[in-house]
C-alpha cells in the first residue's frame, strides 16, 4: 500500500499533466486530499475576496495506471475515507436555487463523533463521498470543476465507500486523479455547494480490457448509475438514460424496445448538479435486473 500526500495536486484534466506516482492494477493507494478551497478559508464569515478561484477544487494525482491503454476503463474501487474533523461550505454570489440567494457567505462546520453540526442542537450524520475523480480527457485541458466524459466533478454522492467507479480510458496510463472530498452533499447540489473536507482516500484500481465507455458509471451492491452531463437538462437526461438502456440490453439480451420499457418500470432518473450549466444527470438500474441472466 502507498501513500500519496496532498501536496501534489491539479486543477485540471490533462494528459500533458506529468504524473506523480506509478500505480499497478490491483494495488492499494491511499491519497491525501485537499478541501475543496485548498485551505484558503480559515474561518466562518471570512471575505470571499480573500479566495484564489484558480485554486479551487484540487484533485491529488495524476497518477500512471500501468496497463492502461485508450479503449479500457479503470474501475475504481473506493475502500475508505478518512475525513477532517472539520467542514467547508461557501455560498458564492449568484449560484444556487434559488438565484435570488445572492448573499456570499463562508462558513466552518465542526464534527461531533460522526455528526456534523449544522448548529446548536442541530446536528446531521456526515456521509463522505469523492466529488471529484477523473482521468485526462480525450483532448485540451479540462478544469476539475468541470464534468466530462473523463470525469472530473461529478457530484454524485453514491462515490462513497463500497462503490466501484468506472471511467473511459483516452490515453496510455489513464492519468488518474481524484479529491473535492464531500462530508455532505444533497442531490442536485441546489446551493451551488456541499461541505467539502480534506481527507485521505484509500482506493484500488482495476483495468478493464477493451471495455469502451461511452462515459462514467458507478456501480455498488444493489446497482449500476449512468452519469451524463451536458449544456441542458434535456441532452444530460437523454444520455443517462440512454446508457443505462444500452446497459440492460447488453446485460440481460432483451431488445432495445424491451430493454427500454424495462428502464422505464425499474429506472431512477436523479440530478448530481442540477442548478447551472452544464447539467449533471444520472440513471440507475437496479441489480435485480440480472436475474434475467440466471444470477
Amino acid at each position: 500500500m502507498k501513500l500519496e500526500e496532498k501536496d501534489n495536486v491539479i486543477f485540471s484534466f490533462s494528459a500533458q499533466h506529468k504524473p506523480v506516482a506509478e500505480l499497478s492494477p490491483g494495488e492499494i493507494l491511499v491519497v491525501e486530499t485537499a478541501d475543496s478551497f485548498n485551505g484558503q478559508v480559515h474561518e466562518s464569515g471570512q471575505s470571499l475576496g480573500e479566495i484564489d478561484w484558480n485554486r479551487v477544487t484540487p484533485a491529488t494525482g495524476p497518477f500512471y495506471i500501468n496497463g492502461a491503454e485508450p479503449g479500457d476503463a479503470l474501475e475504481i474501487e473506493i475502500l475508505e475515507v478518512k475525513t477532517a474533523q472539520q467542514g467547508v461550505c461557501v455560498l458564492a454570489p449568484e449560484t444556487g436555487m434559488p438565484a435570488n440567494v445572492n448573499s456570499p457567505e463562508a462558513k466552518i462546520y465542526g464534527l461531533a463523533a460522526s455528526s456534523i453540526v449544522l448548529a446548536e442542537g442541530l446536528s446531521v450524520p456526515v456521509q463522505p463521498m469523492v466529488g471529484v475523480i477523473g482521468v485526462a480527457p480525450p483532448e485540451g485541458e479540462i478544469s476539475n470543476r468541470l464534468p466530462g466524459s473523463h470525469g472530473g466533478k461529478l457530484w454524485a454522492k453514491e462515490i462513497k465507500p463500497g462503490a466501484k467507479v468506472c471511467l473511459p480510458v483516452f490515453h496510455k496510463g489513464a492519468l488518474l486523479a481524484l479529491g473535492d472530498i464531500q462530508l455532505l452533499l444533497g442531490d442536485g447540489a441546489i446551493s451551488g455547494s456541499g461541505i467539502g473536507t480534506s481527507a485521505e482516500v484509500r482506493f484500488r484500481v482495476e483495468v478493464i480490457k477493451g471495455l469502451e465507455l461511452a462515459g462514467p458509471r458507478i456501480a455498488t451492491e444493489a446497482g449500476t448509475y449512468f452519469l451524463a452531463s451536458a449544456p441542458s437538462l434535456a441532452e444530460a437526461m437523454e444520455t443517462a438514460c440512454r446508457a443505462g438502456v444500452d446497459y440492460i440490453s447488453e446485460t440481460t439480451g432483451l431488445s432495445f424496445a424491451e430493454a427500454y420499457m424495462a428502464a422505464g418500470a425499474v429506472g431512477q432518473l436523479g440530478f448530481c448538479q442540477a442548478v447551472s450549466s452544464p447539467y449533471i444527470i444520472k440513471f440507475y438500474v437496479p441489480r435485480l435486473l440480472k436475474v434475467l441472466q440466471g444470477e
